[in-house]
């Protein structure tokens, strides 16, 4: 008799990668978010007195907050399972992009020079149409796709997320 429990099978990881972007994008980020709160505070002290500190302190937490949530999504995540890749930014991913491995022609590591090919780091477009999901270096693996596409992971690992993209095209080979 069956207990009538269905099951989800869990993708098992083949590679996994994590990779935060580069320690000055956040302190640029802070720095932004310090000077923003600071000239925030004087306009507002300037329009409605010192007596009002908790409200002008109130906005400033409400304009920073957001700000730093903006800095928890840098975060890249590239995973390798079974059947695709997946790659996410976040920690709690607000972008995600999955790619099946049947749609895979040929994979290649390659050295890419991220301000001239694709106007920096993150989630772009590259050149020809390329699109590049990167957080920080200059190398990375690039995905010839059957119908014609590219796509370029960045990695500080690509020999290994190369290798472990084709082991789980041509499992056994």
């Amino acid at each position: 008799m069956s207990s009538g429990v269905v099951t989800i099978p869990v993708p098992i990881a083949i590679y996994r990668e994590e990779q935060l972007f580069g320690w000055w994008v956040y302190a640029l980020l802070g720095v932004m978010v310090a000077l923003s709160c600071y000239f925030l505070k004087i306009r507002l002290e300037g329009a409605e007195g010192t007596d009002n500190y908790p409200h002008s302190f109130g906005i400033i937490v409400g304009f920073a907050l957001p700000a730093m949530l903006v800095i928890g999504v840098l975060r890249m995540t590239t995973e390798v399972t079974v059947g695709r890749i997946d790659v996410s930014f976040g920690w709690l991913p607000s972008y995600r992009r999955s790619v099946n491995l049947g749609a895979i022609e040929r994979v290649e590591t390659v050295r890419y020079r991220p301000l001239v090919d694709c106007r920096g780091w993150g989630i772009r477009s590259g050149r020809d149409g390329e699109r590049v999901l990167s957080a920080r270096g200059n190398r990375g693996v690039r995905l010839h796709m059957i119908d014609g596409s590219r796509l370029l992971l960045g990695s500080q690992r690509p020999e290994e997320l190369a290798s472990a993209i084709n082991n789980a095209i041509h499992p056994g080979s």
